[in-house]
């Protein structure tokens, strides 16, 4: 091997390391260097889609995924990765059809995991089920996405049981806790639920943001509105965006519109890209005729984010006419 194949081979090895581990200062630095000894190769190229993704760089990652796969159509790599690009820009049919041309070319379970992964956002939960179960016997950190997919088929208690499975291995895992936390207050007896919540507010203890959505739901689902409007009102200003976010949803789907239209606005910060919570946001504001109010809350963010303009445009179109 020569001296300049070996250092290819070194940097490609760090970067992946850098990659693997979010130290994504010097995976910029590696993938620079990289670029400049072996600027043509897929196994570069395939580097450079991977450093785009975990710096949720979409749309360039986007842009590299499709001249890729039109390149390189039998690397397995690449098909995986453009599948990874797809999931997380949520087109999940894409993906797994990206996902599972990989496996054809080179089978490999993290390639058939993905694809349960996809089944399960696509509603598909039978095939999901099947082929996460059959990965489970070999791979246990499976077991985080079987207690995900059964929590979306409102199998709570087996959703549970794999959690907790999986809890064994990983405890440190932020998310995983906090979706055992969100099952367990499911289970709760609404009573019980109600004054655990209500006992924490009156001790002014911070609420779990899982316990929240959960306690919120409840509220809506037994006619309180009163008592849900001032909980939001309660909560909100300690609220982080996203949960504002995924708490908007509930009232949403359980039409308490004006009630969504705050929790809408409020997790508006990390929402810009995703078009389905806009259009859920404008709808919104149209039923509870605050349209100019909206407006209002685009042109704080539009200096920013180029994309309201057009959609300020529109809203205006719809007031005037």
């Amino acid at each position: 091997m020569t001296i300049r194949n070996k250092l290819i081979a070194t940097l490609r090895r760090n970067l992946q390391q850098a990659i693997l581990t979010r130290e994504l200062d010097q995976a910029a630095d590696l993938l620079r260097r990289l670029k400049v000894e072996d600027p043509l190769s897929v196994e570069c190229r395939g580097l450079e889609l991977e450093y785009l993704l975990v710096t949720h760089r979409r749309e360039d990652a986007r842009q590299l995924a499709d001249q890729l796969v039109h390149l390189h159509p039998g690397s397995a790599r690449i098909q995986y990765l453009a599948g990874r690009v797809d999931y997380q820009a949520k087109n999940y049919s894409r993906a797994l059809a990206f996902f599972s041309e990989s496996n054809h070319l080179h089978p490999h379970w993290r390639a058939r995991l993905w694809c349960g992964k996809s089944l399960t956002q696509l509603g598909r939960y039978a095939e999901a089920e099947a082929l996460l179960l059959e990965l489970y016997a070999s791979h246990s950190q499976t077991a985080r996405d079987l207690a995900w997919l059964y929590e979306r088929m409102e199998n709570t208690e087996r959703a549970l049981h794999y959690l907790e499975r999986y809890l064994q291995k990983h405890p440190d895992d932020a998310l995983a806790r906090a979706q055992q936390q969100r099952l367990r207050s499911r289970i709760l007896p609404p009573e019980e639920l109600l004054e655990e919540v209500e006992m924490l507010a009156g001790l002014g203890e911070a609420i779990p943001p899982q316990m929240q959505a959960v306690y919120l739901q409840r509220l809506l689902e037994k006619g309180e509105g009163a008592a849900a409007r001032r909980f939001v009102d309660e909560q909100r200003v300690d609220m982080e965006p996203a949960q504002a976010a995924s708490l908007a949803w509930i009232c949403y789907r359980l039409h308490a519109y004006d009630l969504a239209l705050k929790l809408f606005v409020a997790g508006l910060p990390v929402q810009f890209g995703n078009y389905k919570y806009l259009q859920a946001l404008e709808a919104t504001a149209a039923r509870c005729n605050r349209l100019a109010d909206l407006i209002a809350s685009y042109e704080q963010y539009a200096p920013e984010q180029k994309k309201l303009y057009g959609r300020i445009k529109r809203l205006r179109q719809r007031i005037e006419k």
